[in-house]
């Protein structure tokens, strides 16, 4: 399985800062520190094998790769110059030439192409086994070097010089700007990464920086700080002195200590929490949609979701306005369709221009549920009938969501569902050999194009495993990389769209939205809904 989540995922495509506010930081540089939350401990610092949002995040802030995402004034995620001053594309979009500003790592070390180069191909390396590398399919060779079918020599990635580096694809791919700023993409150090093996980027020390900041702290399950590097290339841009994020699991906890003053920013989940914050009158709010949605799947291989009709009854069955209101309280919202909205397509957002389709009706279901079962000889009624619900979680919350679904199938379908409750790493074991009757979580856009939700399904993707293989789907994804032309990959994604849901595959239930709060005083935060929080920019307005 790739990159998928369980809980609430990174976020909104907001700005929290303006010219006058950058300009104000560099002339009053403020070296201070900010304290933040992780709900959970990073899996790990190696830019190839990161999958989780917290390791990614981490890894954005200390590893300066060709380009950061930046939010222009349109409020749109860019691409901006990060480790590339320049580049020129070619060959009507199949070849891109980057050129490398001269910048070192923290051990003064120059930061090259060939460091690049190695970084990209590690990555694809099947002996690497990255999570994440289907992102660098468009590559030309990256697929079939990552299935081991060609050399590495055959990839296109090449470094020219020492601050050239050349990248051809196998067609032109409209949103291939955006991947250079993930840490698949990362330059990476040989020597490093020889030098600690199998163990690289497990820790602190095993990892060497190029960026804003450096990890320097990286304690089990409590803290993990964030240090400025001295030798980053634009280290007066950086105003922080440390950023020290605490790994707190607890809600009420987080919550408290911003009330308090304890910390600089949360996420609020409960409504009074945010009602408290608001009433305050100390924070600033600042909410929006995430790229993610949650949702169910099915295991096409097991007895009874084997049949299309008892799939579609499942999603048909669910009560998305109510989940949205009791479960998420109110912060999250119904989805009745598979892409989220914020989600591009040229220059319209694909949710808005599509529309919503699913259907939601709860004789509709039972009925199809009915025919499903005799479909399978299954002589008994749904009362008489068990079906299990994995759920990726074992916190109280897990087991008030999985109740909630218990009830509402129950009500709806008038089915019996039972929960197993398993760690996120069981969880992916479980699924990856389908041993689940079905299961739920979220999935997270990685960059803002809709093949980025609709590609994990394609056959042989290994990303979402539920046994589901469908040609004509295959197809119009394939067809869809191979234009330029937004209309016509409008309509294969559309198409593709109504395919996933029409077979049965997922029953999406909610698009994300966060409501963050934070001191007033906190500025230039940039929080992207396809990316992770970057703060470099931030800074502590003096009082």
């Amino acid at each position: 399985m790739k990159r998928a989540y369980t809980t609430i995922i990174f976020l909104i495509s907001l700005l929290f800062f303006s010219t006058d506010q950058l300009t104000w930081a560099a002339k009053n540089p403020v070296k201070d520190k900010i304290n933040i939350f992780f709900n959970y401990e990073p899996k790990t610092l190696d830019p190839s094998k990161a999958a989780d949002n917290y390791s990614i995040e981490l890894i954005k802030n200390t590893i300066e790769g060709l380009t950061r995402i930046s939010i222009n004034s349109k409020g749109e995620e860019v691409p901006e110059k990060a480790g590339a001053v320049s580049w020129k594309v070619e060959e009507n979009g199949k070849k891109w030439t980057f050129f490398l500003r001269e910048y070192q790592w923290e051990d003064g070390r120059q930061v090259t192409a060939e460091d690049f180069e190695y970084g990209i191909k590690r990555s694809l390396d099947p002996k690497t086994a990255s999570p994440m590398a289907y992102l660098l399919y468009p590559i030309k060779n990256a697929e079939k070097y990552n299935g081991g079918k060609v050399a590495q020599n055959r990839v296109g990635v090449k470094a020219l010089d020492s601050r050239t580096l050349v990248i051809e694809l196998e067609n032109p791919t409209p949103y291939f700007i955006q991947l250079t700023s993930l840490t698949l993409m990362s330059p990476q150090r040989k020597d490093i990464v020889e030098k600690y093996g199998s163990s690289y980027g497990s820790s602190s020390e095993k990892m060497i920086y190029n960026g804003p900041y450096k990890v320097t702290e990286l304690s089990h399950e409590k803290k993990i700080v964030l240090s400025k590097n001295k030798n980053y290339w634009d280290k007066n841009s950086v105003n922080l002195s440390s950023v020290n994020v605490h790994i707190i699991k607890d809600e009420n906890v987080r919550m408290a200590m911003l009330f308090k003053g304890q910390a600089d920013m949360v996420e609020a989940t409960k409504k009074e929490w945010a009602d408290k914050f608001i009433k305050s009158g100390r924070f600033k709010e600042v909410s929006g949609y995430s790229a993610a949605t949650n949702f169910l799947f099915f295991n096409q291989k097991s007895d009874l979701f084997k049949n299309e009709k008892i799939r579609k009854a499942f999603s048909m069955g669910v009560k998305r306005k109510e989940m949205a209101e009791v479960i998420y309280r109110g912060i999250f919202e119904a989805a009745y369709g598979w892409v989220p909205p914020k989600v591009s397509i040229g220059d319209n957002e694909y949710r808005k221009k599509r529309g919503n389709f699913i259907k939601e009706n709860r004789e509709e279901a039972r009925t199809l549920l009915i025919e499903g079962l005799k479909e399978l000889g299954i002589n008994k009624s749904p009362e008489d009938i068990v079906v299990t619900f994995l759920n990726p979680s074992t916190t109280t919350w897990a087991r008030k969501y999985s109740e909630y679904l218990a009830q509402m199938y129950k009500e709806t379908l008038g089915i019996n569902v039972r929960s197993e409750f398993v760690q996120w790493s069981i969880f992916e074991g479980k699924v990856s050999d389908l041993n689940y009757d079905f299961a739920g979580m979220g999935w997270f856009g990685d960059y803002n194009d809709p093949s980025s939700f609709l590609e994990p399904f394609v056959s042989d993707q290994g990303t979402i495993v539920t046994g589901w293989e469908n040609i004509k789907y295959n197809e119009l994804i394939r067809k869809a990389t191979l234009t330029l032309d937004n209309e016509k990959r409008y309509e294969y994604f559309k198409e593709a769209e109504e395919i996933l849901i029409e077979n049965g595959v997922i029953a999406p239930t909610v698009y994300l939205k966060r409501r963050i709060f934070h001191k007033k005083n906190l500025k230039g935060l940039v929080i992207s809904a396809f990316g992770s929080t970057d703060y470099k920019n931030v800074f502590v307005e003096k009082k």
